[in-house]
């Protein structure tokens, strides 16, 4: 996979103040892409869910406070809309989001995407590792 239009973290400390202030853990490799590849945006770009196909990602969320799509503002502004324990953390080109979900019964996050005009949810994958590897060109 390939990530284009990244923006460099600027405080590699937002990481740890997101995941203390909502009590999670973000998955190892996630931290690793973010830091390599804050705001980028993944090529190819195609990804299926168990219920759709030919889903389009967009960006991930920036740690970075200062840009428009960041995890920050985003979480807080679609936090009531969300199913307990989701956390967003990239957007698709219709304003939905792919975000982890911390099952309490799991030890590792699985990824889902989160239509969310229709609150609708749809599995994406078991583990951030494993979302890496699903997309495709059309």
């Amino acid at each position: 996979m390939k990530w284009v239009l990244t923006k460099p973290l600027e405080n590699m400390q937002l990481l740890k103040e997101f995941e203390e202030k909502n009590s999670i853990q973000l998955p190892k490799c996630f931290i690793d892409v973010v830091m390599n590849n804050n705001y980028g945006r993944p090529r190819p770009n195609i990804f299926d869910t168990d219920q759709t196909k030919e889903r389009i990602a967009k960006a991930l969320l920036s740690f970075d406070k200062k840009h428009s799509e960041n995890i920050w503002d985003t979480y807080y502004a679609v936090e009531k809309q969300l199913p307990a324990d989701v956390y967003p953390f990239m957007i698709d080109q219709f304003g939905n989001y792919v975000c982890f979900y911390y099952d309490p019964l799991l030890d590792t996050p699985s990824i889902i995407f989160f239509d969310l005009e229709s609150q609708k949810v749809e599995k994406v994958a078991d583990t951030f590792e494993q979302f890496l590897t699903v997309f495709y060109e059309l």
